[in-house]
């Protein structure tokens, strides 16, 4: 994945820093920079991808750097590209561009104008890659998205050289059919996606023509009953075809990049894309105007581009998301656009979202609704209840009476009494609330399977099940004194809240016979942030293996999600009363 990007006397940018993270939603006002941004993606993208086999040159005579510089000069012919001011304020070349990506490798591009192009190649060491250690560098890749358009009506077949060096280009919309054929080891996988994200149409039959009998080649679309070739079906399907299958052939693990996809979509189409770019690769970066785009991340991932300012910096909150949509001229609001999106609101305690979501990826991995698209607000416990109240009647004051609100509390130390009168409290105001029989959503997540299945995994040890249920059992009996301080204070609060005050010591008596009925439930009742802490630190100690919550979730298989836990998700997909 890439890291980091410096632009340095190109175009707009004097000099310029941008950060990166796994989603980026890059946005700014008109002539922020976005566009060159995407350019100077577009180069690296090329040296990322040529790498291994453009020609290894030494350091050109235009280039006034050290001799050692020696690197490679691939090809801009492909790509769409103005060669007019270039250079930063009509200032002298070369135009520098350095990408540093996370496995420590980078490239540094000089850039001169047309036939001069040198990038210079560094390893994970810093050390400059030479002719003969090419091959051993592994350069993250980066894949955008080509400049794409409707379809031809009618397609010849064209010779598969021609495709292949073209399918990246500004050309590519017209042979798609040509590469459905040339490229047909991923025509399975992207007609599953594309039957799997349009509702109600099926990839009926691709037939890659014939040049010596002069059949075209053409893909036929059932919806319904009838059956259409792609070229007489409206232009929003087509360039949604041509959006899958350019990421069916991108590596998950691989960064995507697309430039304002909203151009050529509907709002739709728009929260789709960016819920399954979301779900499906490692990095992504997406340039857009689009509100609903933004209405489906959070504001931490959106990236305002400001070329006039040393830094690009991520958005701190909607407000400043709020504060680019008006510099762009926009009167839309991000926060109501998440809210009409969805039509439900998540209250949760701390990061429980990220959790969940791990869980509802499982559950439903093409979810139309991604938990954190929803919006949501997290109260931080018991004590934020009035919050959740207050975000009720202000929807409710705001006639937006359709939108859902569900509440997920913690149970933590809280007696039957008080549950049972948050569960009335919360019908009385309409949430669907829902209270954990166990302390806390952590406790749902110790699944000694799943914990196997990790060790082994990223280790070289195999381990039997009953072990590891065994290290729990020891680990939670570590948590006993704990869970005892916490039962005698509440036990001795409880008592002065009712005015029959009790010596410590006293109360301590009481819990500690009290605890003898309920320790049976252990596994509901210690902290399980506590218990992961200490599994973690068990399995890193003997396997040199870490674990935490968020891996724990996303490692549980359907059959491993506890029933409670999987009924929450599918209330709040379905748009359901929790049961």
């Amino acid at each position: 994945m890439i890291k980091k990007l410096k632009i340095e006397n190109y175009r707009g940018y004097l000099e310029h820093e941008i950060e990166f993270r796994d989603l980026n939603i890059v946005v700014g006002k008109n002539n922020a920079g976005k566009t060159t941004l995407i350019e100077a993606l577009r180069l690296v993208s090329l040296v990322t991808r040529r790498y291994k086999t453009a020609p290894y040159k030494n350091v050109p005579d235009w280039l006034k750097i050290p001799r050692i510089n020696s690197g490679i000069s691939p090809s801009l012919a492909k790509i769409d590209f103005s060669y007019k001011n270039i250079f930063h304020s009509y200032g002298d070349p070369p135009a520098t561009i350095t990408a540093e990506f996370n496995n420590n490798t980078r490239i540094i591009i000089y850039f001169a104008g047309e036939n001069k192009f040198h990038a210079v190649l560094f390893d994970e060491n810093e050390k400059i890659c030479k002719k003969d250690k090419i091959r051993e560098l592994e350069l993250p890749v980066l894949n955008i998205l080509p400049q794409i358009s409707p379809l031809l009506e009618d397609e010849k077949v064209l010779l598969e050289d021609y495709v292949r060096l073209n399918v990246d280009s500004s050309t590519s919309s017209r042979h798609f059919r040509n590469q459905l054929g040339y490229f047909h080891s991923f025509y399975y996988s992207f007609k599953e996606t594309v039957e799997s994200t349009w509702d109600g149409i099926e990839l009926y039959e691709y037939n890659p023509g014939n040049r010596f009998t002069e059949q075209n080649p053409y893909l036929l679309i059932q919806e319904g009953i009838f059956n259409t070739e792609i070229g007489l079906m409206g232009h929003g399907l087509q360039m949604w075809l041509q959006t899958i299958w350019f990421l069916s052939r991108c590596n998950k693990n691989s960064t995507v990049i697309l430039d304002e996809p909203d151009v050529y979509m509907h709002a739709d189409l728009q929260r789709k894309l960016i819920r399954y770019l979301k779900n499906e690769y490692s990095q992504v970066i997406v340039a857009t105007h689009s509100v609903e785009i933004m209405s489906e991340v959070e504001a931490e991932n959106i990236l305002i581009i400001d070329k006039k300012k040393e830094k690009s910096v991520f958005a701190s909150d909607f407000n400043a998301v709020q504060k680019v949509l008006l510099n762009m001229g926009s009167i839309h609001n991000v926060a109501l656009a998440r809210l009409w999106s969805a039509n439900k609101m998540l209250i949760v305690e701390g990061k429980d979202i990220d959790i969940l979501k791990r869980i509802q990826n499982t559950l439903f991995k093409n979810s139309s609704e991604p938990l954190d698209a929803i919006p949501h607000l997290s109260i931080g416990g018991w004590g934020g209840w009035s919050r959740a109240v207050g975000s009720k009647l202000m929807l409710k004051n705001a006639g937006e009476e359709s939108i859902i609100i569900y509440c997920i509390l913690d149970s933590d130390y809280h007696t039957e009494d008080e549950i049972v009168s948050r569960l009335e409290e919360a019908e009385k105001n309409g949430i669907n609330l829902k209270i954990w029989e166990k302390k806390e959503i952590e406790n749902y997540l110790i699944v000694p399977s799943a914990i196997k299945r990790i060790i082994e995994r990223d280790s070289k040890y195999r381990i039997d099940i009953e072990d590891i249920k065994s290290k729990i059992e020891s680990l939670a009996e570590t948590l006993k004194e704990d869970y005892l301080d916490l039962l005698t204070d509440k036990i001795h609060s409880d008592s002065r809240r009712n005015g029959k005050l009790l010596e410590p010591s006293t109360a301590r008596k009481k819990a500690q016979k009290e605890l003898e009925n309920l320790w049976v439930k252990k596994y509901s009742l210690v902290s399980g942030k506590s218990l992961i802490k200490k599994i973690s630190n068990w399995t890193n100690d003997d396997y040199g293996v870490s674990l935490n919550s968020n891996k724990l979730a996303q490692e549980l298989t359907i059959s491993e999600i506890p029933g409670e836990v999987k009924n929450v998700i599918i209330s709040i997909e379905s748009k359901t009363s929790i049961m």
